[in-house]
């Protein structure tokens, strides 16, 4: 049976600042780098078996997959484009606390996040099906 296993990469300079980073490419910052390590620790301790590691090909999910292959024991990471983030279109770059000022009354609100549908040049979530 096939088992897909998928980790978030660790905080990057963008998440240190609030800032939505989609196709930016920012590395991890230090805390980033001991989320990763974290993270790669207990995959090594639960003893999980797998026979490869994907990843987008953006700094911070490289930078968290290769910390995982180290610890692993693997030897190469393999970057898929299709793993990329959401293309955020005009709201790359901006702060995340002005999301819904913004983008309303196009968002998704949750106790946790706001979601924006569809400033100009954002792929939809029908896009990010699609290219999946």
């Amino acid at each position: 049976m096939l088992k897909i296993y998928l980790a978030r990469h660790g905080q990057d300079e963008d998440n240190a600042e609030g800032i939505l980073n989609g196709h930016r490419d920012r590395s991890l910052t230090d805390l980033g780098i001991k989320q990763a390590q974290d993270i790669a620790n207990k995959i090594k301790d639960a003893d999980m078996k797998f026979d490869a590691i994907y990843s987008s090909p953006l700094k911070r999910t490289l930078q968290t997959a290769n910390i995982i292959a180290d610890t692993k024991g693997f030897k190469e990471v393999v970057p898929l484009e299709g793993l990329i983030e959401r293309n955020f279109g005009i709201m790359t770059g901006k702060l995340v606390k002005d999301i819904e000022s913004l983008c309303a009354p196009d968002i998704l609100k949750t106790e946790i996040i706001t979601y924006f549908l569809c400033p100009e040049g954002a792929e939809t979530f029908p896009d990010l099906i699609k290219r999946g």
